[in-house]
């Protein structure tokens, strides 16, 4: 069966090269309008607006130290607003209305515990709907994890040189580690800010993996049309074989397609899409459940215009509610809630995250596992209509 369907593979990408679909749908038609797209609407990111809440159950010195900071940071003038909320359930509340991108915790007793050289944990609350609000609120915390090791080290070391309980704060700060000033001079909002080239590289990446499996299932269609699949399953192989190898090719050039437009944005616009690792394995998923969507459509599709048509319009549709033609939050909150039943806000918001955090793949877990599912419903629903139609 291996051999049958290697055999198959090869037949119909030799087709797909020689009349140049192959090359036209999956390379230079995505390409050229990410690089249209880039060229036009590229650059910065408009400034993210963050509202981020901060729940201060400690009342010290360090909460007060934190928010001097950051309203005297010239970076974040304009750009992050921050909220007291009395308790972190509000802060969830909060957070799950969307009145707040992010949450900033201070539990009870941190400054005491960090002045008595035991450390602390500063608590973070983060949404799946606003990524980059994370990236601001993680960057803050990270600083003041930072300034808290270095303030209990001092600490603990001027107590083991003898120094008095009673007298170990004065002897800290005078000798360099001087209460809770958070240095902001690296702007924290700069790992949250995504070049447009990035948005549109990908969303053209994601919406031409449809067309570029849809020209495989299509040939399927018409060659049963005309008789060749009849003629095919006529021999000794199994009927799954033909079906099966039109999804590798469709799979593999779609994967081309997405790489290709990934590396050119890169060296097109100087833009990095994150962690490469991170980036490919998500493009995978993508491609994995754009294979899958458009073997369903086939496999309940009666004419191949039909199938075209039909992907066409699952195509455009999934690219503009997920976020692959218009950033994804610039629609309103109700579209946003429909996009998350798209593969291509999923793929969308975990390169965006990629793109503006710097993460790895860990980062990209709950998109991926959401493409796998699409993909496993959407080959299962497949197998059940090809078994009723061609297979029947």
């Amino acid at each position: 069966m291996l051999r049958s369907l290697l055999t198959v593979s090869a037949l119909e990408l030799r087709t797909r090269v020689r009349d140049r679909t192959a090359l036209i749908i999956a390379i230079i038609v995505p390409v050229a309008m990410a690089t249209l797209f880039g060229v036009a609407l590229g650059g910065d990111d408009p400034p993210l607006r963050a509202t981020v809440g901060m729940v201060d159950l400690d009342g010290g010195e360090f909460p007060a130290g934190v928010r001097r900071e950051v309203m005297a940071s010239t970076e974040l003038d304009g750009v992050l607003t921050l909220r007291d909320l009395p308790s972190r359930e509000r802060a969830q509340s909060a957070l799950d209305a969307g009145d707040i991108g992010a949450a900033i915790i201070f539990p009870a007793g941190f400054s005491a515990s960090v002045g008595a050289g035991e450390g602390g944990r500063v608590g973070v609350l983060t949404s799946a709907d606003t990524p980059l609000a994370g990236v601001v609120a993680n960057a803050v915390v990270d600083r003041i994890s930072s300034l808290v090791r270095a303030r209990t080290l001092a600490v603990r070391a001027s107590l083991d040189a003898g120094v008095p309980a009673g007298e170990v704060k004065e002897f800290v700060e005078r000798n360099g580690a001087a209460g809770p000033a958070l240095t902001l001079d690296n702007d924290p909002m700069a790992g949250g800010r995504v070049d447009l080239s990035v948005y549109y590289g990908a969303g053209m990446a994601a919406l031409f993996a449809f067309f570029v499996v849809g020209a495989s299932f299509r040939s399927l269609l018409i060659e049963r049309k005309q008789g060749t699949l009849d003629r095919m399953r006529a021999g000794p192989i199994h009927g799954w074989v033909p079906i099966a190898g039109k999804a590798v090719v469709g799979f593999a050039l779609a994967m081309v397609s997405v790489c290709v437009t990934w590396a050119s944005s890169v060296l097109i616009f100087g833009s990095t899409w994150g962690d490469p690792v991170a980036v490919f394995t998500l493009l995978l998923a993508h491609v994995l459940a754009a294979t899958a969507i458009t073997m369903l459509v086939a496999s309940r599709a009666r004419t191949d215009a039909q199938a075209d048509g039909v992907i066409m319009v699952i195509s455009f549709v999934a690219a503009f509610f997920g976020g692959s033609l218009v950033p994804l939050y610039t629609l309103p909150d109700v579209l946003q809630k429909i996009a998350l039943f798209t593969p291509n806000a999923w793929t969308t918001t975990g390169l965006t995250g990629l793109a503006g955090s710097g993460a790895g793949p860990a980062s990209v877990a709950l998109p991926i596992g959401v493409l796998c599912a699409i993909a496993v419903a959407a080959f299962g629903l497949a197998a059940t209509g090809f078994r009723k139609g061609l297979l029947g």
